[in-house]
């Protein structure tokens, strides 16, 4: 008969195994309390140092759009002429004028119509970062989500295992189980917190990671709404290929580079003809004659005009490689769409495929597994199971919720990239 300490040691073991069948059940807990993915996204876009230094392109295109407005500044003009130096009969010329250059073919227009597509293009390139940095913080949410999951099963087979060995010591002071049982439950007690001991380090390099994506020191508390999102069914992929199509910032850029080639080529084709140059004088001077009555000083009004002969040089070369550029942007807008529609494709497959195995998982192998630990510890508790098999069929239930946690990580960076890929900021 059972000493009343070994029952109670037994009791409590019970408890504990019971306990663990309920493993498989316990990832959809939230912690509602901390920040939600949402509003870390929010709190990236705005904080984020690398997106904020890289929101000044905006302002640089800004000002080279005012400055390709502005027109070239007028000439002064300024000439003297004296004989001083050789008969000094008092011979001169002065002059003091005004030249502008004028365009006659339209580019500071076109010039600024290529500026104002460099602006919009720094902001879809800002799109771009925000969309990217988005992608990042909601990969490292999701990783961290499951690492805490993964930290908290260690923590639970950890409990359960101490448990354990506590009552096969007992039960070895009662010469019930041998030495190699007290030692085969001890090495698993050791094992789980190692692999505890690995993720906690693990966690701490993902949080900061996590604060340098939100533009926080690594000092900062962060706490995570635990929620995972929820098991909705996917659209259909046709509907997110429309949406990345409309959504995606990086075939917003493309189609604003083809539309720069087109200005490229407008303002090639107006720099066929260079400014020409007006220009307008006052010039006084004297002229000696030899043999004649000294001469009167003399005033006169002076117009200029230049004019640039497109002889050999017509631009040519820059009308060519503006041509160039366009076709290359359009061949590139087609390859973009091809791909992003492959992107979106392979990233819906890889997320539907994943849900259906935590479906799976959930529908029937984290029961099946949690009956084997129920049978086992009413075995262990009869005496008829020895605590090898305990410790092997705990181990196994642990592995299958290490294997389906594996699953959820998976499962969640395909669905990280599947928002990414069809232009989803918000979540």
């Amino acid at each position: 008969m059972s000493s009343p300490w070994i029952t109670r040691g037994a009791r409590r073991l019970s408890m504990l195994l019971a306990a663990s069948a309920l493993l498989g059940g316990y990832q959809q807990s939230a912690n509602a309390a901390g920040l939600s993915l949402a509003q870390a996204i929010a709190i990236s876009v705005q904080s984020n140092k690398d997106l904020q230094a890289a929101r000044y392109s905006v302002e640089e295109a800004r000002a080279r759009l005012l400055q390709a407005g502005l027109p070239p500044n007028p000439r002064l003009d300024i000439g003297a002429k004296s004989d001083l130096l050789f008969k000094n009969e008092g011979e001169y010329a002065d002059s003091i004028g005004v030249s502008q250059q004028f365009s006659i073919a339209g580019r500071l227009a076109h010039q600024k119509t290529v500026a104002r597509v460099d602006v919009a293009l720094a902001l879809a390139e800002i799109k771009q970062a925000e969309l990217k940095l988005a992608g990042e913080v909601r990969s490292e949410f999701y990783r961290l989500l499951t690492l805490d999951r993964q930290i908290s099963l260690r923590e639970r087979l950890i409990a359960i295992e101490q448990a354990l060995v506590l009552g096969t010591r007992e039960r070895y002071k009662a010469a019930e189980v041998s030495e190699l049982d007290v030692n085969t439950a001890q090495l698993e007690l050791q094992r789980l917190s190692q692999e505890r001991t690995l993720l906690l380090s693990q966690r701490i390099r993902q949080m900061a990671r996590m604060k340098q994506l939100l533009g926080r020191s690594a000092t900062q508390d962060l706490e995570l709404d635990e929620t995972l999102p929820t098991d909705e069914s996917l659209p259909s992929l046709a509907e997110l290929q429309r949406q990345a199509l409309s959504s995606r910032p990086d075939l917003r850029f493309a189609l604003l580079n083809a539309d720069r080639a087109q200005a490229n080529q407008a303002l090639a084709r107006a720099q066929h003809w260079e400014d020409w140059t007006v220009g307008v004088g006052l010039e006084q001077g004297r002229q000696v004659i030899d043999g004649g009555p000294p001469q009167n000083s003399s005033r006169v009004i002076g117009l200029s005009l230049s004019i640039p002969l497109p002889w050999r040089n017509r631009n040519q070369g820059n009308i060519a490689a503006a041509a160039a550029a366009g076709a290359q942007a359009d061949a590139r807008i087609e390859a973009l769409k091809l791909s992003i529609g492959n992107e979106v494709a392979s990233d819906y497959a890889e997320t539907e495929r994943l849900q259906q195995a935590l479906s799976e998982y959930r529908r029937n192998m984290l029961g099946v597994s949690a009956r084997n630990v129920r049978l086992a510890q009413q075995g262990y508790d009869q005496g008829l199971v020895p605590v090898g098999d305990v410790v092997r069929i705990q181990r196994q239930q642990g592995e299958l919720n290490i294997a389906y946690l594996n699953t959820l990580d998976q499962y969640l960076q395909a669905l990280a990239r599947l928002r990414s890929a069809t232009g989803n900021l918000a979540k």
